[in-house]
């Protein structure tokens, strides 16, 4: 009894940091209530369904429009994680959109019968004109801003925006642009015209130490983009001084006043270039403050509702914060419970002893070249497994993998990931069986010893509970959303509800999950478990198990990064000559960081509880996949 009440406690605990988590979030994202936020969907011209937040402060009135912000994510991201820029403007009394962009979160695809389907912008012109219809904007005080590709995104769809308004003075064309860890636009003759024949302010926001320097600016790392041939053609001379004010063409820094001018007329011209990496700038006050900063100049008149240093959205990521630590919280304590009901408790069995034993010299040496070994495929095989898979529908740009999409395999993200697991998977239990046969079964271990042995009843058994429990815990995230429009989030890590058609797909990619999380449940508890070991040394060992090759390559990689401003392994093998950068691979990688850990003491704690693979195994293959897929881009089939 005292145990099922800790259980219950540690679930109250976890119910409790979801809800609180999500009221606090909700209270931040709405600066106290006074920015009403609307979850919307609406059609756009290219015929795609479009997923949007909309945040309105309650001071912006018809008699009194406010200036707007059109705000997009990165490819493989959605909405929420432009909170960071949508909170600190919408509390400053702007009207932000923030859209998922077509093929990623919400939305779908642009309508194949409408210009075959390719919409470059993504959803940026349709954004761009849908808050110039709202009576409370101010219509000529529009900005635009978009991390990494939609910072492509926002330039495509202003450049559409200015090439239309020649033909229908009533399109909607913004004041300024700000993209964010991206290059302004890689095409030359683009950029000539946007930036020289209208009249657009230009700010671009990018990291000293971001990993696409060289694939974006075509130069050797961050700090030399001022010297590269697209900032050249955008500031109209090279070495513009990072974070000064310009007029397009005129190699002479200008006052906060003079900036102010400048941007009445459309000419300003800013490259800010804050300490930090590509990820880093949806973690970055510094990087806030410099949007911040370009859009009060461009929109306001220099005049600020708020410092720039002020700003509230960490309090965001706290909460949200909580919320991913509530999510995770729940799923032991709900288990354990769930396997006192009588028609589960048959899956219980003893645990068996660690097969693993320590007793010689010989003994250690063997267990840690076996445990080196285990941890050698994932780091030599990810960025050729990963390598860099760029597939954008809607752009119809597509970069070749060893793992190509198609329309079963939807999701470009993922299908590196699923080669890697199926390749890494059938590694480690190759060395698996090798040593049984050749170590463990001289010591007399059996399948028993295992925890693979259950009968085909309980492990149907096991499965459904699995399901149960992941349904119940995706249940917290309908909450979260549904009441707050929050869900659990911190930095890159992140889970969120998902479309109808997204469960599909998840069923998709399920059957490779479990394949390697079955192995990973089997090797964890009865290889890297040592007998007699203490309960957290051994929770220690598999955590390293999971994570160490990984970690060290990811370590290695930006230890370069930072001290040359060159990651030590630029580019991925595939496809030949390997000259495609290794920087979104080098993106995933934390996400592996982040999961690994928590499947592995996952795997742990269910095979103590039950003595077998099956629950762990299972469960982690649910909470993997919806981690994997939930906010991932789709390249492919119908979303």
């Amino acid at each position: 009894m005292d145990n099922r009440k800790k259980l219950v406690a540690f679930l109250c605990i976890a119910v409790a940091l979801v809800l609180l988590g999500s009221l606090g979030a909700y209270l931040v994202h709405t600066s106290g209530g006074k920015v009403k936020i609307t979850d919307m969907t609406y059609i756009t011209e290219d015929g795609a369904r479009m997923s949007a937040l909309l945040y309105v402060p309650d001071s912006v009135t018809v008699e009194n429009p406010a200036p707007a912000i059109v705000s997009i994510h990165g490819f493989n991201n959605t909405r929420e994680v432009q909170d960071i820029n949508a909170v600190e403007l919408s509390r400053r009394g702007y009207v932000v959109i923030a859209i998922d962009s077509y093929d990623h979160g919400g939305s779908s695809f642009a309508d194949p019968r409408i210009n075959k389907g390719i919409a470059p912008d993504m959803g940026a012109y349709a954004a761009l004109q849908y808050l110039g219809t709202l009576p409370y904007v101010d219509a000529k005080r529009i900005g635009m801003v978009g991390h990494s590709l939609g910072g492509s995104n926002v330039q495509l769809g202003a450049l559409r925006a200015f090439a239309k308004q020649e033909k229908n003075p009533a399109i909607i064309v913004p004041k300024i642009v700000v993209p964010t860890s991206q290059a302004l636009i890689p095409n030359k003759e683009v950029t000539d015209m946007l930036l020289n024949k209208y009249p657009v302010n230009v700010c671009a926001v990018f990291g000293q130490f971001d990993e696409w320097a060289n694939n974006m600016w075509q130069v050797r790392s961050g700090i030399d983009i001022n010297m590269s041939k697209k900032a050249i053609a955008a500031m109209g001379f090279p070495g513009a001084e990072y974070g000064a004010y310009y007029a397009a063409g005129i190699n002479k820094k200008l006052t906060r006043e003079e900036a102010i001018a400048t941007a009445a007329q459309g000419k300003l011209r800013v490259i800010y270039q804050p300490p930090i990496e590509h990820p880093k700038l949806h973690f970055s006050t510094v990087a806030v403050g410099y949007i911040l900063d370009a859009f009060d100049i461009a929109l306001k008149g220099g005049k600020e509702t708020l410092p720039t240093t002020e700003q509230s959205w960490p309090w965001k990521q706290f909460f949200t914060g909580l919320v991913l630590v509530g999510f995770f919280l729940f799923i032991i304590p709900f288990a354990f419970l769930m396997l006192e009901i009588p028609y589960f408790k048959t899956i219980i069995q003893r645990e068996p002893v660690a097969p693993t034993i320590i007793k010689t010299a010989k003994d250690k040496l063997v267990y840690w070249i076996l445990f080196i070994a285990c941890l050698l495929p994932a780091p030599f095989l990810f960025n050729w497994a990963i390598g860099y898979p760029i597939a954008i529908k809607s752009m119809n740009r597509y970069v070749a993998t060893v793992f190509p999409l198609n329309s079963y395999f939807q999701m470009p993200c993922i299908n590196g990931t699923v080669l890697l697991m199926l390749l890494v998977g059938a590694i480690l239990l190759a060395i698996f069986i090798a040593t049984y046969f050749l170590v463990m079964k001289k010591n007399n271990v059996t399948f028993a010893n295992l925890g693979v042995k259950l009968s085909g009843v309980n492990i149907w058994k096991s499965a459904l509970l699995a399901i149960i429990i992941f349904v119940a815990t995706y249940c917290l995230l309908v909450i979260s959303n549904f009441f707050f429009l929050s869900d659990a989030r911190f930095w890159v890590f992140s889970i969120k509800t998902l479309t109808p058609i997204k469960f599909w797909i998840l069923l998709k990619y399920l059957p490779f999950f479990l394949f390697f999380y079955l192995i990973n449940s089997l090797l964890l508890n009865s290889f890297t478990r040592i007998r007699g070991a203490s309960e957290t040394k051994n929770i220690v060992l598999m955590i390293f198990s999971t994570i160490t090759g990984l970690a060290i390559l990811t370590i290695l990689d930006y230890a370069c990064l930072f001290s040359t401003g060159v990651k030590l392994f630029p580019s991925v093998p595939f496809p030949p000559p390997g000259n495609m950068t290794s920087a979104l691979a080098g993106l995933f990688v934390w996400n592996f960081l982040f999961i690994l850990p928590l499947a592995a003491v996952f795997a742990r704690l269910l095979f103590r509880k039950t003595g077998s693979i099956w629950l762990g195994g299972f469960v982690n293959s649910l909470i993997v996949t919806l981690f994997s897929i939930s906010n991932t881009v789709a390249g492919a089939g119908i979303i």
